[in-house]
């Protein structure tokens, strides 16, 4: 349990595992979607225990989280939510793609039709970078393995770079 001095705020990471204990599956999925924010490397297997959570909202939440941890195998199931009927799950999935991918891909997700037209271009990147993604955890975004070396390459921030041909 978290010992603090009288007068000390709680907040950031600190709240964020405070919320994941809580039974209600919203402020449990922000406390796990926080842990992606403000958590590192070691957070990892905390939000991995959520990803079976019985809250789809908390599963979701989960699968935010581990990408902005450089995990990639939560890429494909955010992809998939893209076109979510549900705007929570799809804002979700949109904030996290556009910020760790590296795709130069986005949408806005108060729009349906604009998710569903992004997740189609996010599975053709997934299928062609997927497999050769590194994690930069320096910028914080995946990178294609072998984009410096002449191809073109998306650079963390969603700003294309063409390389030397």
């Amino acid at each position: 349990m978290f010992q603090r001095m009288p007068g000390t705020p709680v907040g950031g990471y600190d709240q964020a595992l405070l919320e994941v204990k809580q039974r209600d599956a919203g402020r449990r999925a922000n406390g796990v979607a926080n842990l992606g924010v403000f958590g590192n490397a070691d957070s990892v297997k905390t939000v991995k225990g959520f990803v079976e959570d019985e809250s789809e909202a908390v599963r979701v939440a989960a699968q935010y989280a581990l990408a902005l941890l450089g995990q990639a195998e939560a890429l494909p199931k955010l992809i998939a939510h893209l076109a979510d009927e549900r705007h929570e799950f799809r804002k979700r999935a949109a904030v996290a793609l556009a910020s760790v991918a590296g795709a130069g891909i986005s949408c806005d997700h108060e729009s349906l039709e604009s998710c569903t037209a992004a997740k189609k271009d996010f599975e053709a990147w997934w299928k062609k970078s997927g497999a050769g993604l590194k994690w930069d955890a320096k910028k914080k975004s995946f990178a294609a393995v072998g984009a410096a070396e002449g191809k073109s390459s998306i650079l963390g921030d969603g700003k294309a770079k063409k390389g030397r041909e």
